[in-house]
């Protein structure tokens, strides 16, 4: 390990116990205590360079009072044009940011830029006087554009700082104001208990196939087989070092209760709620292992292990910041052709990770994989038996996991030279492949049944497979949208994903065959809402205290939709190395 990695590290292991201290205070303590132990932290790692942060707070906070009603855009092109001076810091006779400094701005950026939006939409409802339940909505739990202090408290509280996860001011908000629910270590053990596997085995692969051995000049004169291999341990142990640094930083949100939501809120990560609505008025009134956690979740390792679809694992890599690229890019990009939706989306992630040439090569080739993969399956759709579609989804589940080998070599080499030496050396095979897919799926035509999985193929998917403007997808509502419609049923108590506080499979959805629950839920507190009929402890309420009429139950014809994990796909992470 790395003395950066290290120092990160210990930073997530020293916010577990802090959570637990912070949780039992009161609103006060808890806003000003977790900010102050924030800004301790960035003086520390980051020495004078913390200055950066600060003046890109405190511009955004100018650009809320001068222009609320145009806030969005201008904090976005504030913050990303700050990017650029911070990493041409050199350039203008300034020392170069530490990694810490660098990382604290990636994450400081989109928090800046989803505050301000979210307070250029309460400007807009205000203008279009669009009724009280639109509004909340629209943006959630902000009601009104926060102060200074307010801002700055979000911006540097120790939660996710350095590291992640994402979330919106409405979020830190909610922890604030609690009530939050009780203590529980074993959640937060739960969380962490794969960590020591996963950081031995990341170390051991990191060892015995080190970066450097890509750069020596021998490499070329090696076998194919050992080129083309070696990328895979390579990227195995980059994804092991972000999973053990995203679960502690989840740990650290599960021991403070940051981003408790009752189930009934339906929360996604980074957006948080998506629902409207009421806390309870006392934690107690819904047993600590019901609250949903889901808006912190940073990772799904099974999900991206296991799936077999490229989009589909990117989904569940750094999920909150998927959602803050798709919210705020994907979907104001231009609609047609979803081929350059998706590379403008790409383009704005690179930027956004760094200078490095190597990030454009990564992620711009990633528009032609999701094509290839999506003609693939309009192709192959009804044309093939059993027998053939188990075989077919091996071999997609093979090449998915090879074509994240590939591109990741971008993104550890960083130079243009090391990347493109690397692969031609494998022949840029894994460009070449995704181009044959497509001009012999377009010799074949669509199959029989229409494409898409089991001859089914409905709208062509944005990047990352779904419209990241639908409420299906997590994205906050906008008065007037047709997807706002497009609700679900709430979970029912068994529901295996409840207790964990993940996000809950849709019917048929094939993650819930593959075990995305971990612990078997817990009985339902009959006294979760006072007076009237029993609910379940999702039941949304329409006004505090008084539950809506119980929903029917399976059998009698009642809907029990859903919801499902899944966040838009998009390759972004930050933290770790100051990536």
């Amino acid at each position: 390990m790395t003395p950066e990695e290290v120092t990160y590290l210990a930073v997530l292991l020293c916010s577990i116990p802090i959570g637990f201290a912070f949780k039992g205070r009161g609103p006060r303590p808890r806003q000003l205590g977790g900010a102050a132990v924030g800004a301790g932290l960035t003086l520390v790692t980051c020495g004078p360079h913390a200055l950066h942060s600060l003046g890109t707070t405190l511009g955004t906070w100018v650009l809320l009072r001068l222009l609320p009603r145009r806030c969005g855009g201008a904090a976005l092109l504030w913050t990303f044009g700050y990017l650029l001076f911070f990493r041409t810091a050199p350039l203008w006779g300034l020392p170069p940011p530490p990694p810490y400094a660098n990382a604290l701005q990636l994450l400081l950026t989109l928090k800046m830029v989803s505050l301000a939006s979210d307070v250029q939409e309460l400007q807009e409802v205000g203008q279009k006087k669009v009724t009280s339940e639109e509004a909340e909505e629209l943006i959630g739990c902000l009601q009104s554009c926060p102060g200074l202090v307010e801002i700055l408290c979000y911006s540097y509280c120790y939660l996710g700082l350095l590291t992640g996860p994402f979330y919106r001011f409405s979020t830190h908000r909610d922890w604030v104001q609690g009530p939050l629910p009780a203590a529980s270590w074993r959640r937060v053990l739960g969380r962490v208990r794969w960590v020591p596997a996963l950081g031995v085995l990341g170390e051991a692969a990191g060892r015995l196939f080190p970066l450097a051995g890509v750069r020596d000049p021998r490499f070329g004169a090696r076998p194919f087989a050992f080129r083309f291999f070696y990328m895979a341990p390579v990227f195995f142990a980059f994804r092991m070092r972000f999973y053990v640094g995203w679960l502690c930083a989840e740990a650290a949100c599960l021991a403070a209760a940051f981003g408790a939501y009752p189930p009934a809120a339906h929360p996604r990560p980074g957006c948080g709620p998506t629902r409207p609505c009421p806390r309870p008025r006392r934690a107690e009134e819904l047993p600590p292992e019901l609250w949903d956690y889901e808006t912190i979740r940073t990772t799904d390792p099974l999900g991206t292990e296991r799936g077999r679809r490229f989009r589909q694992g990117l989904r569940r890599w750094n999920m909150t910041v998927q959602w803050w690229l798709a919210r705020y890019v994907h979907r104001r990009a231009p609609r047609q052709p979803p081929a350059l939706r998706s590379a403008w989306t790409m383009l704005v992630s690179a930027y956004w990770h760094g200078l490095h040439p190597g990030y454009y090569l990564s992620f711009l080739s990633v528009p032609l994989w999701l094509a290839a993969e999506g003609a693939a399956e309009a192709a192959l759709g009804g044309r093939l038996g059993p027998r053939g579609r188990a075989l077919a989804h091996g071999l997609q589940w093979f090449l998915k996991m090879r074509a994240y080998d590939y591109l990741c070599m971008g993104f550890v080499l960083l130079e243009a030279g090391a990347t493109l030496r690397y692969w031609a050396s494998v022949y840029f095979c894994l460009h070449l492949l995704p181009l044959l897919i497509l001009l012999l799926a377009a010799v074949a035509g669509p199959g029989p049944g229409g494409g898409g999985e089991g001859g089914k193929r409905g709208p062509p998917p944005a990047e990352g497979g779904r419209d990241p403007d639908s409420q299906e997808e997590g994205g906050s509502p906008v008065a007037g949208d047709p997807s706002v419609r497009k609700r679900r049923e709430p979970p029912t108590p068994g529901d295996p994903r409840v207790q964990e506080g993940g996000g809950t499979p849709i019917p048929g959805d094939p993650n819930i065959a593959g075990g995305q629950g971990e612990d078997a839920p817990a009985p339902v507190n009959p006294k979760v809402w006072e007076g009237g009929d029993t609910p379940t402890p999702c039941t949304p309420i329409s006004r505090r205290g008084t539950p809506p009429p119980p929903a029917p139950q399976r059998g009698e014809g009642g809907g029990e939709g859903v919801r499902g994990l899944t966040p838009q796909g998009v390759l972004g992470a930050a933290g770790l190395q100051g990536l």
